[in-house]
């Protein structure tokens, strides 16, 4: 294949996987066996992005298009009742349990949102997101800056997001622009570096245009993104790295 049919720039997450699969294919490398090609929705049943196998040893891979990918990310609902997070849309069960690790600790901040939602719309009813209060008392929570203490970038090492790809049984991450990675465990003793860095999540409140209504419409979100400058010498975008990585 031309080298061209690798180029990795601008691509997205299903379509660099794909890009990352066809590479170790066209390395032809004897002894790993690359599994399903990659789809929608893979890794949520699945041990990673790529389930490989090198001489019958696992070698399940995550992958990342980019240094500063989402590391999942959805809107959620809240309940006051049990301090409730509950995504709105579709989300890895991993991620989920990362950015919901993350969330809990914002819990009593988002109670006294509500609270305060509550008395200034004399609204009992008011128990959680999404929630719907007129523009005076949006205007009164960001004044008593309720909004912005639950607003928050929370930082987590890369420790945090090793432990939970380890428990699908993946040691490797393959990072688009930075290369091959290992996370805590190198089971083929590939000379890659270990993954340092960080995940950054961040969350808010975010509000609905009103529609010309006197009220509006507000949401949380949850967003977490892998921050990383590792650089690795290998990479699994590109057949002769490849063919260089299991040659050492």
């Amino acid at each position: 294949m031309r080298a061209q049919e690798f180029t990795t720039e601008g691509l997205g997450g299903l379509a660099y996987e794909q890009n990352v699969y066809a590479a170790m294919q066209a390395a032809k490398i004897e002894g790993l066996d690359l599994g399903d090609k990659p789809t929608a929705g893979f890794s949520n049943v699945g041990y990673g992005d790529i389930e490989a196998t090198y001489n019958g040893k696992p070698f399940n891979i995550e992958i990342k298009a980019s240094a500063n990918d989402q590391m999942g990310g959805t809107s959620f609902r809240y309940e006051m009742a049990g301090q409730k997070f509950i995504p709105v849309g579709q989300i890895e069960p991993d991620e989920l349990d990362m950015l919901l690790q993350a969330a809990e600790v914002k819990a009593g901040d988002i109670d006294n949102f509500l609270k305060a939602a509550q008395k200034y719309e004399n609204n009992p009813n008011i128990t959680g997101f999404p929630v719907r209060v007129t523009k005076d008392t949006r205007e009164k929570l960001k004044a008593d800056g309720l909004q912005k203490a639950v607003a928050s970038n929370i930082s987590a090492k890369s420790s945090f997001i090793i432990k939970h790809y380890n428990k699908k049984q993946v040691y490797y991450i393959q990072v688009g622009g930075a290369g091959l990675f290992y996370m805590g465990k190198n089971p083929l003793n590939l000379p890659v570096p270990e993954l340092q860095g960080d995940i950054n999540i961040e969350l808010r409140v975010g509000y609905g245009g009103s529609g010309g209504k006197p009220t509006v419409s507000a949401g949380i979100r949850l967003q977490g993104r892998l921050k990383t400058e590792n650089v690795s010498n290998f990479t699994l975008d590109d057949p002769g790295s490849i063919q260089a990585l299991f040659m050492q």
